[in-house]
């Protein structure tokens, strides 16, 4: 027997661990780590911005924050894994067919089978998370998202305020203050207003101080030199002014915390076993089976995807695996609706749970398995490639034009060839990204998209994503085409002679550059100036193509301009009607002088023109009320700020957190939020940089060194970075640490770090 033979007797008949094995693995980990941890970190940074928001507007206590984050790990994860573990697959196989690995091994008599095995093995082990995950952990956090959320918005307000910011602490009870201290308690230009049936009360103090009773329900709020403004049934408006004043205000004790087990989505596996069982079950038993079957049918069909990663992976010729990698997409995509879809109509009653689920899981089995077998004669060569290549052959029948030399004759310098080296391998990995991104969001919103206008809402969502979804991998994508790159570059000895000539890291910094610089100006451009206005116009459209009873009237807008306490009840999409608007015109001490309310208003030069509108002057001991038709509103609120307040984004622009800092447009949240949004106009744009310093360890390896521990190193730090850039500006937004630090803490630490280890290594 040829040694060929018997390595291949060898393989067939033994399954146990080998040299194949650990290497397929190894390869493995660290693509499936390193596009886990990045959609990971995209969608929970995106949700803490998110929550920042709810609970400042709710007056709750940003200790909470953690908790509601650590609770969304969970169910993040169990959507990211199949997605990052398909597409680490597709990376890695496709290089090995790339440095003619399969070949090779093919070549060896090792077959289809052994080669898929080991990925097949971590697809056994995925499967097992997942199923922990989707039948214990998520259930659990749902109800521990659900718990810390109701401790946050419902328990009441933590008699604490943040300047600038509008608490409403009770349906009928609205506070703020122009000023306040650290401790959110010793206050400057209090503003109260309460509501009642008869009207409204108002009251303005020039300062104050918060404090809780020890009953821990009730409120004293010690105020001194102000006013009182009240509404009465007869005999109109009332005013008293005061030198002292003691304000209780009873906080809201939220609504009662539901138990768990009311929804099928926080039962256990076990648990929703043992409801089936039951005759006095709370929820019908239909919707128990569709529940457990769905999870199963999920975490069951992750050890069949290196049946489909495999052949779409080895494309027939080189540089025509994106369809391949589109085909995966659409499947892992149809299947999670399908098992969606087949869900909700067993949930109705339509048809069978174990039917109709157990069908969608085999049919995601045979179809793996057709496509793997008929990929087995011709790797590379399946169905689907075959049909891509008819629909090439079709439009290859067209006339076609000569192209014109990209490139003048003679080699390429140094610099043009590392610049465009690293500008395709970061354009490829920015693409990838994105569209990773867009499936897993996708796997969740695709079902709400079609009910709101079949796949021309799905794309319009698609599209107004793009701008989010590159600000997010920008960084990373630098960082992964400089690794890729260096990578290259080590493989072919290129490094080698580079350092021989006596080329240092910073030399190759320095070439390699301009393409962290351009990425860095397009996203600064991206994250600035479209993505705000795309995220405004997504939830704009969002809000306007609700349907039924999950439509939700609009709420009131609070907001400070000019100097002036504002109220809107609602606004068109464009910003360019108001309805109910009333207007508190203040004096420099924070004291009301002046309340208009009005009906509508619409925009005119200099301001806006304010229709069926009262007037209530404050004289010194007297309110005086006139009816107007139309009146003017000297003002530098603009259409644009309105539609973004009722916007329901936190987006905002450099040019929007300059005018609402400085007096001229409208002020809605701390002025920590707004100074944090300044200075991380220009930190957004040195994480590319940081990030190209952070891959040059990558370059230190050469193609017969352990090059995985630098690219390891350089992912790691990569992540380690996005990770605390997030979290320091956070922290900044909710006024824990000062703004300028928290923007610029990791940029100047992680930049600081990287050179000094580029310096320790050119020594």
């Amino acid at each position: 027997m040829t040694e060929t033979a018997a390595a291949s007797a060898a393989y067939k008949t033994s399954w146990r661990p080998s040299i194949l094995d650990t290497y397929m693995v190894r390869k493995l980990a660290m693509p499936a780590l390193a596009v886990l941890g990045v959609t990971l970190v995209a969608f929970l940074l995106e949700q803490t911005l998110r929550l920042i928001n709810q609970l400042e507007a709710n007056g709750a206590h940003m200790g909470y924050l953690f908790g509601l984050v650590t609770n969304m790990v969970p169910y993040q994860l169990g959507l990211a894994m199949p997605a990052s573990f398909f597409a680490a697959m597709f990376i890695v196989l496709a290089r090995l067919d790339e440095e003619s690995e399969i070949d090779a091994f093919l070549a060896g008599g090792v077959p289809f089978e052994r080669i898929v095995a080991p990925l097949v093995f971590v697809g056994v082990l995925l499967g097992i998370i997942s199923l922990i995950l989707v039948g214990f952990l998520q259930p659990y956090s749902r109800f521990g998202y659900r718990a810390v959320m109701n401790a946050a918005t419902e328990a009441g307000w933590t008699a604490e305020l943040d300047p600038q910011v509008f608490i409403h602490a009770g349906p009928e009870f609205t506070i703020s203050a122009d000023e306040a201290d650290a401790t959110g308690r010793v206050l400057k230009g209090v503003f109260i207003r309460r509501t009642t049936s008869e009207g409204e009360t108002v009251v303005t103090a020039n300062d104050g101080r918060l404090a809780l009773r020890p009953d821990g329900k009730t409120t004293a709020l010690y105020l001194n030199g102000g006013l009182i403004l009240t509404d009465a049934a007869k005999g109109g408006p009332r005013l008293l002014r005061f030198s002292n004043f003691t304000d209780h205000e009873i906080l809201s004790s939220g609504q009662a915390l539901r138990p768990r087990g009311g929804d099928e989505q926080e039962l256990t596996i076990p648990e929703l076993i043992g409801e089936m069982n039951r005759s006095d079950a709370m929820i019908p038993r239909r919707t128990l089976q569709a529940e457990l079957y769905a999870r199963l049918v999920r975490s069951l069909a992750i050890p069949f995807l290196p049946l489909l990663a495999l052949p779409l992976a080895l494309a027939a010729k080189r540089g025509r695996r994106a369809p391949g990698m589109i085909a995966g997409a659409v499947i892992l995509v149809a299947f999670h609706h399908g098992v969606t879809l087949c869900k909700s109509l067993a949930d109705n009653g339509q048809l069978n749970a174990a039917l109709t689920l157990g069908g969608m899981f085999a049919f995601m089995v045979v179809f793996s398995l057709w496509l793997f077998l008929s990929s087995r004669k011709r790797p590379g060569d399946t169905p689907i490639s075959g049909l891509f290549r008819r629909m090439e052959t079709l439009f290859e029948r067209r006339p076609k034009v000569a192209p014109a030399p990209r490139y003048k004759k003679g080699a390429l310098g140094l610099s043009e060839y590392l610049t465009r080296m690293m500008l395709v391998r970061t354009a490829a990995a920015a693409v990838a990204l994105m569209g990773l991104l867009q499936l897993i969001d996708l796997l969740e919103r695709t079902s709400d998209l079609l009910a709101r206008g079949g796949i021309l809402a799905v794309l319009q969502y698609m599209v107004l994503r793009i701008p989010f979804m590159f600000q997010e991998v920008a960084p990373f994508a630098v960082l992964a085409g400089a690794i890729f790159t260096f990578g290259q570059l080590a493989r072919n000895s290129e490094l080698v002679v580079m350092r021989i000539t006596g080329m240092s890291l910073f030399q190759i910094f320095r070439r390699t550059l301009p393409v962290a610089l351009a990425v860095a100006a397009l996203d600064l451009a991206v994250t600035d100036q479209v993505t705000p206005r795309a995220e405004q116009a997504l939830a704009t459209w969002l809000s306007s193509t609700t349907k039924g009873h999950a439509k939700q009237a609009p709420a009131p807008h609070w907001f400070r301009v000019d100097g002036a306490v504002v109220t809107v009840k609602s606004s068109s999409p464009d910003g360019r009607l108001l309805h109910g608007i009333t207007v508190y015109q203040r004096d420099l001490s924070g004291a009301l002088t002046r309340r208009v309310t009005a009906a509508t208003a619409a925009p005119e030069p200099g301001g806006w023109r304010l229709r069926e509108a009262t007037v209530t002057d404050l004289g010194s001991t007297r309110a005086d009320v006139i009816s107007i038709d139309a009146m003017d509103w000297r003002t530098t609120l603009r259409p644009t700020d309105t539609a973004r307040l009722f916007a329901d984004s936190y987006e905002i622009t450099s040019e929007t957190a300059y005018r609402s800092l400085f007096g001229k447009g409208p002020i809605d949240k701390s002025p920590s939020q707004f100074q944090t949004r300044l200075y991380r106009t220009l930190a957004n744009g040195a994480a590319p940089i940081i990030m190209l310093l952070l891959a040059l360890p990558a370059a230190l390896g050469h193609a017969r060194s352990n090059r995985t521990l630098p690219m390891i190193f350089g992912l790691g730090c990569g992540l380690l970075y996005l990770v605390s850039d997030g979290l320091l500006t956070a922290m900044g937004q909710t006024g824990v640490l000062p703004p300028l630090i928290a923007a610029w803490a990791a940029p100047v630490a992680f930049a600081a770090g990287a050179v000094s280890l580029l310096l320790y290594a050119e020594g």
